[in-house]
């Protein structure tokens, strides 16, 4: 293939997000979903090709293309821009006319707030948690999985915000109204893959994980992920022999003491 034809067919397919935004929204969205699910069985789950759940997998890919593609497009795209004009040409304009467009970074802000205020609390989180319900249980109980959002709503919150807020700002004050879905789906899955990076083989923690959204667990994750990475090695003592115990599964009152209480029996 000759370079021309090369560069036409590389301008072809870098037209398509901008002719087809929702359509390139709902799928990108959806295989993305997909693909941090399986992360997450592959990774943290440690499970084998043979033992992942394809059904489970298909749901939250549906969640994916029908919610994070297609309702999230509906929200940001056609309803921000008639109620904010300024959506279409603010994140356009350079630094300079940026900072001195003071209605155009009001009804960002307000985008930002809408979003994370109102759109998130009151239909992301519940449309998550309800699937989530219907992927995980075998007896599903939509009415028992909003008390406990009920319960993780604050925790939930807080942890989206520290991460969406500043995504969201950046997402609406610079990307067109075409890249916002894409823009959105590849910030979840990079949160998904540090989180899948940090705690792989973490299998009782697979469960909170799945579907890859920022909830107070997963933030906590992580910063217990980043807790470990940057804390200082054990000094130990070069002329005594060492071993290093790990645990898994339910805790119990007692176990450390009981634990210590061994090692100090062996002369440990």
């Amino acid at each position: 293939m000759s370079a021309v034809a090369h560069a036409s067919l590389w301008s072809r397919l870098r037209s398509i997000p901008v002719e087809y935004p929702f359509a390139f929204g709902v799928v990108f969205s959806g295989f993305k979903t997909s693909f941090s699910d399986l992360l997450v069985q592959k990774v943290v789950e440690q499970k084998e090709w043979k033992d992942v759940d394809w059904k489970r997998n298909a749901a939250f890919a549906t969640f994916g293309f029908v919610y994070l593609g297609g309702v999230q497009y509906a929200i940001y795209v056609p309803f921000f821009s008639r109620i904010f004009p300024t959506a279409k040409t603010f994140p356009g304009k350079p630094w300079r006319q940026k900072i001195k467009d003071f209605r155009g970074m009001f009804e960002s802000g307000a985008q930002v707030f809408l979003d994370q205020c109102v759109h998130h609390p009151l239909m992301y989180f519940p449309a998550f948690y309800c699937t989530k319900e219907l992927v995980m249980k075998q007896e599903p109980d939509l009415v028992a999985c909003l008390k406990e959002y009920q319960g993780n709503m604050k925790e939930d919150l807080l942890a989206l915000w520290k991460i969406w807020v500043p995504a969201t700002m950046a997402n609406f004050a610079f990307m067109p109204l075409w890249a916002r879905i894409p823009t959105v789906a590849t910030t979840s899955l990079v949160w998904t893959c540090i989180l899948s990076a940090m705690r792989g083989g973490d299998v009782t923690h697979g469960e909170d994980m799945a579907g890859g959204a920022v909830t107070g667990a997963t933030l906590e994750m992580i910063e217990e992920g980043f807790g470990t990475l940057f804390t200082d090695p054990v000094e130990l003592e070069a002329d005594k022999s060492h071993v290093m115990i790990t645990a898994a599964g339910v805790d119990r009152l007692g176990l450390v003491a009981h634990l210590s209480r061994a090692v100090s029996d062996a002369n440990g």
